[in-house]
């Protein structure tokens, strides 16, 4: 997506992507962009949670006003509330399942 947020720029359209994967994000440097440590494909919260979503979502969109060098990564202070397995962790456990 950050390379989306690239071209999508360049037209003159402020982006801010709401990222899960940190990692993955400080690799592709989009113009703008706030981390919530959530499970993948939860970016905005749990579903129903509609005041987390509105929030995660004013937060990108302060940032849409505010940044002033691109490339600026947010890390949001939202927590999941319980324990979760990353892709890392998920491979690892099957990589010890196969003796790897």
């Amino acid at each position: 997506m950050g390379l989306v947020a690239r071209v999508v720029e360049e037209a003159g359209i402020a982006t801010v992507l709401v990222s899960t994967g940190r990692d993955l994000t400080q690799q592709v440097l989009p113009p703008r962009s706030v981390f919530v440590n959530f499970p993948m494909g939860n970016p905005f919260g749990r579903p129903e949670d509609k005041a987390m979503q509105r929030e995660i979502l004013l937060e990108a969109l302060r940032l849409a006003e505010s940044a002033v060098e691109p490339g600026v990564l947010v890390d949001l202070p939202h927590d999941w509330g319980e324990d979760f397995l990353t892709i890392m962790d998920l491979k690892a456990e099957l990589d010890s399942s196969k003796g790897i």
